[in-house]
């Protein structure tokens, strides 16, 4: 009995797909963008590949080498958010599908090749429902016997001229062979494999199973297996559900908030009726609005439990109001003619039912609370605290409606521009505990027990940070790491202003954050690392 196929679909460097997808970007297909994780390159685009940067690269050190390179932070919710938008495109060209990852995902190749007429052609019907949900997206789809096999042949086989491709039945061993260890992505393994003088998966192919796991271990028996040609995975496809997305357009544009609210009742329910029926809830919503003119208003609201009608009716009006009453002048006449609901990231409903004896309800009490005061003085009238990008204390904390989200994507200029999230000279993390606002003044000295000079020009100090004293207290230090120059609105010289970080670890290990502000300031403590 010949195995089962299997086919795998797989769209390269999704991550950085998915940013350049997410509606609070603007970013050029051909700017280079790389997304970062615990202050190193995660995923890099082509574009940031041609220029230097590789994954694993210290973000600073890709930043030097790629002055223009936008970094974003990791968003496991932005990748599975957008995939999953994807699926509910695919659903009529694939009914169940097994997700490995976002960007990844396999079926069986049996029914598709008999329905569509061959596995070429099934992977064709794949590509173009791909494209036809998202455009500019270079993707590639290979069969093989195994579920290993298939995923490598996506990478080594495939092509962007030629990106249907198959392995020949009972040939993924010899498929596999050649190909460098590299493919088993287990990086101590490879090595260890590598200072035995292997160099392709035939090598390791070629050793005992028993031998294998008693040197390795369990792990590494697996990927033997898989080099073998023989996968013991197995895939548990599911069904696709069907896009949740709902949206209501009138006839007339509408202005006032209470004719909106009534309107938009029945798609509201509509909208959480096909919620119930894929058994998910939606606890954070994307509500866009477009007026008459065609501008469009886009808000990410969150719930601690999960929205209802009303919550959500008030979330439109609440919107709707805040638009109004920010340019009323643009809107004497007309008003809102389109109103689209977007779950992101919806949760399993079980997850969220209420206890078996009335309990977990505190949130919702809450919940409900705040949306009455809301509703009485506004929604800006309650605010929660977020975090920005920037490169002083104060400019990173501040205060947004509560119930809205800020993906932290980007922060807006004083001028009203974008920037990306991360950038050059921004506080690495991992962040002070303590803040101190204002900043306290501190006196350093050097070795020679003089106090410590900074030259701007050169960026160098007068010695080494010996001692520090602030508030009476005298503190050792016995080391340092600095000076860091933080210029900022260097193209606007009336409100360019430049300052230079040290950080100190004084004799008892705790770290400090100082600064000192040029031309002709002063040490001052900035944080500490508690």
């Amino acid at each position: 009995m010949s195995p089962a196929r299997v086919t795998v679909l797989y769209v390269p460097d999704w991550p950085i797909v998915a940013a350049r997808a997410d509606e609070s970007w603007q970013l050029d297909d051909n700017h280079p963008v790389a997304i970062s994780a615990h202050g190193v390159i995660a995923h890099c685009s082509p574009e940031a590949r041609a220029q230097g940067v590789f994954v694993g690269q210290r973000v600073r050190d890709a930043q030097v080498g790629c002055p223009q390179l936008a970094v974003l932070a990791s968003q496991p919710e932005r990748e599975w958010r957008l995939w999953n938008q994807v699926l509910s495109g695919l659903h009529d060209t694939v009914a169940q599908v097994f997700v490995i990852e976002p960007g990844v995902i396999a079926m069986k190749s049996s029914g598709l090749a008999r329905y569509y007429g061959s596995e070429q052609r099934a992977g064709t019907q794949l590509l173009r429902g791909l494209e036809a949900e998202t455009s500019r997206v270079s993707a590639r789809v290979a069969t093989a016997d195994t579920l290993f096999a298939a995923t490598v042949a996506t990478r080594y086989a495939a092509t962007d001229s030629a990106p249907v491709c198959a392995v020949d039945p009972g040939g993924d061993a010899d498929f596999l062979g050649p190909l460098p260890l590299s493919v088993l992505d287990s990086p101590r393994l490879v090595s260890t494999l590598t200072q035995l003088g292997f160099t392709q998966l035939a090598d390791f192919a070629a050793l005992d199973p028993l031998h294998v796991q008693e040197r390795f271990g369990l792990e590494a028996a697996l990927l033997h297996s898989c080099a073998r040609g023989v996968d013991p995975r197995t895939t548990s496809p599911s069904d696709i559900p069907a896009s949740t997305d709902r949206r209501w357009r009138g006839d007339t544009p509408l202005a006032r908030s209470d004719a909106l609210s009534f309107a938009l009742r029945s798609t509201v329910e509509d909208f959480l009726r096909g919620l119930v029926a894929s058994h998910v809830v939606c606890t954070n919503v994307s509500i866009t609005l477009v007026d008459d003119r065609g501008a469009t208003h886009s808000q990410v609201w969150s719930h601690p439990r999960f929205f209802d009608a009303a919550d959500l009716v008030n979330r439109v009006r609440w919107q709707w109001e805040s638009i109004a009453r920010e340019s009323p002048e643009e809107y004497q006449e007309g008003g809102i003619q389109e109103v689209t609901f977007q779950a992101r990231s919806p949760e399993r409903l079980f997850g969220h039912e209420p206890g078996l004896w009335g309990g977990g309800d505190t949130d919702a009490r809450v919940e409900h609370a705040i949306a009455q005061v809301q509703s009485r003085l506004g929604h800006q009238s309650v605010g929660h605290a977020v975090l920005h990008p920037g490169h002083s204390f104060e400019e990173r904390e501040q205060i947004i409606a509560w119930g809205t989200t800020d993906s932290g994507d980007y922060y807006t200029t004083e001028s009203g521009q974008e920037r990306p999230e991360a950038f050059v000279a921004e506080l690495p993390k991992p962040l002070p505990a303590t803040v101190f606002q204002p900043p306290q003044p501190v006196a350093l000295h050097n070795q020679w027990g003089d106090p410590l000079s900074l030259d701007a020009e050169s960026s160098t100090l007068g010695g080494l940070p010996s001692q520090m004293l602030s508030g009476g207290n005298m503190r050792q230090v016995v080391a340092w790491a600095g000076p860091w120059p933080v210029l900022e609105r260097w193209w606007d010289p009336a409100h360019s202003r430049c300052r230079y970080r040290l950080q100190l670890l004084d004799q008892q290990g705790v770290g400090w954050l100082v600064s000192q502000e040029q031309p002709g300031g002063h040490w001052q403590i900035e944080a500490r690392y508690d």
